[in-house]
């Protein structure tokens, strides 16, 4: 009708210019048709980028006033007897991020409440613009089961119980989320691996959690897991014997620009810590006990590059400089000595050898052996999506949570598990370790 009305109005003026007003309403009607799809295109991009956090955030509304109706407590166990709160700190995406995997398992223990979940990405709107489906339908989930979702530790409720907090952000963002922690009550901490990005941080947080009275264990899986507790056993009872531990991680060549960046501390802090932590625990090597640190320059067992940083451009491109590989023999001044080897690239069997006096081996310990890599296989095939880590390690994640959930529960110290004061040695032999590789390799 308004078009019609327009037309006829065009006409009634003025006969002679019927042509070039029809053109006009023509033009105009064009142009009007272009706005419009220019703006609901925009509506659009605006609405898919916010409707997964709106999805997130609904349900954790919901989910909150459910409870509230109901006077229910909070977490997925909120009503059983005996069980140990837990808040897990930097969840991350399903099947990808290390806090996510800590989630699902401590969802399944008897004796654990998971009572909240922070992170501080994918829930906070100013960072992360458009929430992620599987990230979105995971807070879906496991809101219904009773678990505060939120992007802060400080939105959190000071707690009332023995409380675990898991955190497993970004190792940068760990010193913060650490003092938010004890501010907030934790009983006790469970930090991810390394801890904090240096010794300093490291020390400062120990520092803090002694005046407070909080436990502090870290992630150090290998401290516990089988194939390492066999090979340290038989080398007690092998004359002179040498420990040669390799980690193998199972990225493609393709794929070390977003491991570089995302684990932008450096492969010693961040892959191998976890041998320099066996190195500190087992061997007792600290820094000032080392007399000789020996690399082995061979290409095909040390290794670095220099990789442009993923989403930087001309002309302001960002380069990045880390170890693909790396092979070294640390000797001790009591004459003791221990080599570690790592690879990135280097497939998803890692293992221990031990070699008798004159340098024999006489026996290997592999991690996972024949029968489980089979099946490993198998559950990659069927979950691409999956980091492979998660079903090598998954038994090594658990027993390291029952043994510091069941700590708590009993009031004793976790029997095995790495403390933050090992932690920070740990460190600082990967910070020496750094600078002492780069040195050699950088020379040749």
């Amino acid at each position: 009708i308004h078009l019609i009305q327009v037309v006829d109005a065009a006409f009634g003026k003025n006969k002679k210019k019927k042509k070039k007003s029809q053109q006009q309403v023509e033009d105009e009607l064009a142009i009007s048709a272009a706005e419009a799809e220019a703006a609901a295109k925009q509506k659009m991009m605006l609405a898919t980028g916010v409707l997964g956090l709106l999805i997130a955030l609904a349900f954790i509304l919901v989910n909150k006033m459910s409870k509230k109706e109901k006077g229910k407590g909070k977490g997925n166990r909120s009503e059983a007897p005996g069980t140990v709160d837990v808040v897990v700190v930097g969840v991350g995406m399903p099947k990808r991020g290390m806090g996510w995997y800590h989630l699902i398992q401590l969802l399944e223990m008897e004796n654990v409440n998971v009572t909240a979940c922070v992170e501080p990405f994918f829930l906070n709107p100013e960072l992360c613009k458009s929430v992620p489906e599987a990230f979105a339908k995971m807070v879906s989930e496991y809101s219904e089961m009773g678990v505060e979702f939120t992007d802060s530790m400080d939105k959190l409720d000071k707690f009332e119980k023995k409380t675990i907090c898991l955190v497993a952000g970004r190792t940068a963002d760990n010193p913060k989320l650490f003092k938010q922690c004890i501010e907030k009550g934790a009983t006790c901490i469970y930090l991810e691996k390394p801890g904090a990005p240096s010794v300093k941080e490291l020390e400062e947080m120990k520092a803090e959690a002694d005046s407070s009275g909080v436990k502090v264990y870290l992630g150090y899986n290998k401290n516990v897991t089988p194939y390492v507790t066999r090979a340290l056993e038989l080398s007690k009872k092998v004359d002179g014997s040498h420990v040669l531990f390799c980690h193998n991680n199972s990225y493609k060549r393709n794929e070390l620009p977003e491991c570089f960046a995302r684990n932008s501390e450096g492969m010693l802090k961040n892959m191998v810590i976890h041998e320099m932590a066996l190195l500190v625990t087992f061997f007792g090597v600290t820094v000032e006990k080392i007399d000789k640190f020996e690399v082995n320059t061979n290409k095909l067992f040390s290794e670095k590059e220099t990789i442009w940083k993923p989403n930087t451009v001309l002309p302001d491109p960002v380069y990045m400089s880390d170890f693909v590989r790396v092979a070294f023999k640390i000797t001790t001044k009591d004459g003791n000595s221990v080599s570690v080897m790592a690879d990135r690239c280097g497939g998803n069997v890692s293992f221990a050898v031990v070699k008798d006096a004159k340098g024999v081996e006489v026996e290997k310990f592999e991690v996972p052996d024949a029968a489980t890599m089979i099946k490993v296989d198998k559950l990659c095939e069927a979950d691409p999506e999956m980091m492979p880590y998660f079903f090598v390690q998954s038994d090594d994640y658990q027993e390291l949570k029952d043994r510091v959930v069941s700590s708590i529960e009993k009031g004793v110290d976790a029997k095995g598990v790495a403390t933050i004061g090992i932690a920070i040695e740990a460190l600082r032999l990967a910070e020496y370790g750094t600078e002492k590789i780069n040195a050699q390799l950088d020379a040749m």
